[in-house]
């Protein structure tokens, strides 16, 4: 109830709601650790993620939060090398190094150039400081670029600015899905559930909702070289993010069940717990709650013809 009620909120009002929710949990988490510290280390997170089941010479796509955990010796190193630890010298590592905070299409509009050298992630201090370290790749994006390490890590994230479908084939989330690589929820639970716009973009035959407005971005960019192109992109209808997987509690804890029924698992580390799942068995979840008129947003997923938007449709045919 209270999720619907916030979602007719006029959107700076969401944001500063969401902001204030940030601050209340940083302080609790602050307070926690000042009464009882739990302290961690790449040793406690390499374990843990092999527990989840990740090897050596695997890929994965991780999305992470310490805050859940308590706190790490070294901070985000520690969550990196662990990874690092886990996948082994022929593994591969990406992370989503996103940008925008507002919508995607308010945020292409202010007409930001986005620089793939230098343009922050705000998807959190793990994020922002693996972008950082050396040997870190990063594909060309304005909105949703991934970065990543190791063992293939340059040919994921190659060509992605030539496709106009942010998370279709050309981008580095289909190659993951190519990969099978594991998709791992390290402390934020299943509310960032990136990996399924993948899913809509690649599911045949064609994800029933039309999640992608009407209007072709044109965005300024500059690549790792610093040559700067325009790249064609399309982004989400706004319309879509008011009661969506990552603002519902509800549809949260439905994913998370259907994950763990559908082959994931989940390890505990610390305070917090690890999610881990296969892509291909993810997407196979995807689809049963699919068939069950569930999505990750509130909308009403039938429709009277399955089709992508006609820019989608078009401009994966080019």
């Amino acid at each position: 109830m209270l999720t619907r009620i916030a979602g007719r909120l006029p959107r700076p009002v969401r944001a500063l709601l969401r902001g204030a929710r940030k601050r209340a949990r940083s302080a609790r988490y602050r307070l926690r650790e000042r009464r009882d510290p739990t302290l961690l280390g790449s040793d406690e997170v390499a374990e843990a993620l092999r527990q989840a089941g990740l090897g050596e010479g695997d890929a994965v796509f991780f999305q992470a939060a310490m805050s859940a955990f308590g706190s790490f010796e070294a901070g985000s190193a520690s969550v990196i090398y662990g990874l690092e630890r886990a996948l082994g010298a022929g593994g591969l590592a990406a992370m989503p190094a996103f940008t925008l905070d507002a919508t995607m299409q308010a945020y292409i509009e202010r007409d930001l150039v986005f620089d793939a050298r230098a343009t922050p992630s705000r998807m959190g201090r793990v994020s922002e400081d693996f972008r950082c370290l050396d040997g870190t790749v990063r594909s060309v994006h304005p909105t949703h670029s991934v970065t990543a390490r190791g063992a293939g890590a340059t040919t994921l994230v190659a060509g992605s600015e030539a496709t106009p479908v942010p998370f279709g084939e050309g981008t580095p989330f289909a190659r993951l899905a190519e990969l099978d690589a594991w998709q791992v929820f390290f402390g934020c639970g299943t509310g960032p559930m990136t990996i399924y716009h993948c899913f809509e973009c690649l599911r045949r035959p064609p994800f029933p909702l039309a999640v992608f407005a009407e209007c072709v971005y044109e965005a300024r960019c500059l690549d790792l070289s610093g040559d700067e192109l325009v790249m064609r992109t399309l982004a989400h209808d706004p319309r879509y993010v008011s009661g969506r997987i990552d603002s519902s509690p509800r549809i949260q804890a439905i994913y998370r069940e259907a994950i763990l029924a559908g082959g994931g698992k989940c390890v505990s580390l610390g305070r917090g717990e690890i999610i881990a799942i296969r892509i291909s068995s993810l997407f196979e979840v995807f689809e049963r709650l699919l068939g069950e008129r569930q999505t990750i947003y509130e909308h009403d997923p039938d429709s009277t013809e399955a089709e992508l938007t006609p820019q989608a449709r078009a401009l994966g045919d080019e």
